[in-house]
């Protein structure tokens, strides 16, 4: 009896050990919030400049940067609200563009508090 409960205790032990760790060393990103849906999709080709960007997200945050980066890494002119408000939706204004390959990266911080961030990437290609 004295062997098995000590064994159970060890095993238990082992596994807490192994969660914690896990948790303390994996990647945070991971648990946190991440864009639900973009409008022009991610690696959408689109015929013509779209009239505007949307990230939508399936929790609350704050929207930190937001940037349109040319295919030469140029940035553009993204017109958009700039406020710290929490929000689950991000709508921008870009200038109109032409043919070629265009990125946004986007940063925030999610409910939790933790920095966030991500990309999309679509082709202008009339």
């Amino acid at each position: 009896m004295h062997v098995y409960l000590s064994s159970t205790i060890k095993l238990i032990f082992a596994l807490s050990l192994i969660g914690l760790f896990i948790g303390l060393f994996s990647d945070t990103s991971m648990a946190h919030t991440k864009v639900a849906r973009t409008i022009p999709a991610n690696e959408a080709v689109l015929k013509e400049s779209p009239s505007e960007i949307k990230l939508i997200f399936p929790e609350v945050l704050k929207i930190t940067a937001l940037k349109l980066l040319d295919t030469q890494g140029n940035e553009l002119t993204l017109e958009h609200d700039k406020s710290l408000k929490p929000i689950k939706e991000k709508i921008a204004f870009p200038p109109s563009l032409d043919a070629g390959t265009y990125r946004v990266i986007w940063r925030g911080i999610s409910a939790d508090g933790h920095p966030i961030k991500g990309q999309i990437i679509f082709t202008v290609s009339p």
